[in-house]
This record gives structure tokens, sequence and C-alpha cells, in this order.
């Protein structure tokens, strides 16, 4: 009997893992409570003046973005505000072949803000770029008669290429340090 249990939890564990192998399992995005859109916020403490900041926060832009003056819908150094739409590709994965097919485009709104010794950045209006609006939140939605199995490996990407975002924001807005020579 027990030999029996032990062969039956090791098939039942061996095909709960390759059902799962070739699926993407959706991360969890942050939803704002209030609009229950998809956004990544955060205050960080940063050592310099709102000016300081605002030209770090332009360095970083034109270190992330292939094109920044595509980007920015608002500079304004004065009010300590900078504005943008983004852009990120996303890609379909073929199981079979392993290989990524370009796919869409999903454009979000960046905005980072300043204030003496920190700044707050907020990513989100996260769609997908078609003819009309398409909010990406509709991929959330399992129970969507639309519902197609690549959107989670579509939130997925969003997820991931955000938090490298946000993990390059935070470290381009660290002083620099200037090394002397001393020879």
């Amino acid at each position: 009997m027990k030999l029996s249990v032990f062969t039956f939890s090791i098939i039942a564990g061996c095909a709960c893992f390759f059902s799962l192998a070739g699926q993407t399992v959706s991360p969890g995005l942050p939803i704002d409570p209030d609009s229950r859109k998809i956004t990544y916020k955060d205050v960080v403490t940063q050592e310099g003046t709102p000016g300081y900041l605002y030209d770090k926060a332009i360095q970083w832009f034109n270190y992330y973005y292939l094109s920044p003056a595509s980007v920015f819908s608002v500079q304004d150094r004065v009010n300590g505000k900078v504005e943008g739409i983004g852009r990120l590709k996303i890609f379909n994965g073929d199981a079979k072949t392993g290989s990524k097919l370009e796919g869409n485009i999903v454009l979000y709104t960046i905005k980072i803000e300043f204030k003496e010794n920190r700044f707050r950045y907020t990513i989100t209006d996260f769609s997908l770029k078609m003819a009309s609006r398409y909010p990406i939140e509709k991929w959330l939605n399992k129970e969507d008669p639309a519902y197609n199995s690549n959107w989670d490996s579509y939130l997925y990407q969003v997820d991931t290429t955000m938090q490298r975002l946000v993990s390059t924001l935070k470290e381009k807005m660290k002083p620099t340090v200037v090394k002397k020579d001393e020879w």
C-alpha cells in the first residue's frame, strides 16, 4: 500500500511539473488600489537638490532610451518634473522551436518628480499600441472569453522590463564618484 501511494505521488508530481513546464506564470504585478491599473511607484531617498536630481534623471533618460527626445512630453526643471511616454516591444514565443517572434509594442507613461533629497517615480497607463486604446490590465482576466495563454508571457515581459528600468533608474540617480588620478 505504501509503495502505491509513493508511486502515485511521484507520478502526480511529474505530471504537474510537465504540465506547467511550458507555461509562464504571470508575476504579481503592482496594481494601484484606486485606479486598478498596473503601477510601479516609489519615493526614493537620494541626496541632492531638485535641480541636481533633475539633471541625473535626464542623464538616465539618455542612457536608458535609444531616442530620449521621442519619449519626453514634459521637461520642467523649475517645478522638478520629467514626464514621457515609453515603449517596449513584447515577443511571441514558439514553444516547439524555442524561438522568439517580434510582437506588438506596449506604451506606458513615466513620470519622475523631484524634491530636496528625494525623488518619486510613477510608471503606469500601460496599453497595447493599436488603433484604439487597449489597456494591458485586460490580460490579467483569465475568465475573458478572448483569453490567450500568451498574455501571461506578455505580462511577465512587461514586469521584467519595468524591474530593470526601475533598478537602472535608482542606480543612475546615485551621485557619481569622481576618482582622483594620483600617480
